[in-house]
């Protein structure tokens, strides 16, 4: 558990934190997920920008906590800008709590990519995407700062992991709950 806090941590009230806190957050002109991931090679492989700009309206682009597990699955978390990771986040912290510990699902094809990819876009010590963290409403910080915080409890995270959310912990989250310790 990250410096700082004692006290059991309540899944219930960390994913109703994140649902209540990202309510009504819209993709708008964000890159989506399947822009994200044909991002690196688009241009290569012929497409046009019409070609991309169509990419999204396959895509759940109005409501984030509908957006299916296997769409949050795709390798591509690195390319998002900072609208698309807003968007995203959400789903994707809740996912990481569903299925951090099966193996089985991660190490399919891009879902152990996706893992990778939460935990390092949740560190924020260098952040990225530039914008990210001034799109956050104060709300948005203080959920993402209570999961970081819970997450070592929650699910039993590989060495790499508890390392990396310690450091975010300490280093950026943590003073979102200053005024709560």
């Amino acid at each position: 558990m990250p410096d700082g806090y004692a006290g059991r941590v309540d899944r219930a009230e960390v994913e109703a934190t994140i649902r209540a806190a990202f309510a009504g957050v819209r993709l708008g002109s964000g890159m989506s997920l399947r822009q994200a991931q044909a991002a690196d090679t688009w241009r290569d492989d012929g497409h046009t920008e019409a070609d991309w700009r169509a990419l999204p309206r396959s895509e759940v682009t109005d409501d984030w906590s509908a957006v299916p597990w296997s769409e949050l699955e795709r390798d591509c978390t690195a390319y998002l800008d900072a609208e698309g990771l807003r968007y995203y986040l959400p789903a994707l912290m809740l996912w990481l709590l569903d299925h951090y510990d099966d193996e089985h699902r991660l190490f399919r094809e891009g879902a152990s990519m996706a893992l990778i990819g939460t935990t390092t876009t949740l560190d924020q010590r260098e952040p990225y995407p530039p914008g990210f963290s001034e799109l956050l409403t104060p709300e948005q910080r203080r959920a993402i700062a209570l999961y970081v915080r819970a997450l070592p409890e929650l699910v039993e995270l590989d060495h790499d992991d508890t390392a990396r959310m310690a450091r975010a912990w300490r280093d950026v989250w943590s003073r979102e709950l200053a005024d709560e310790a």
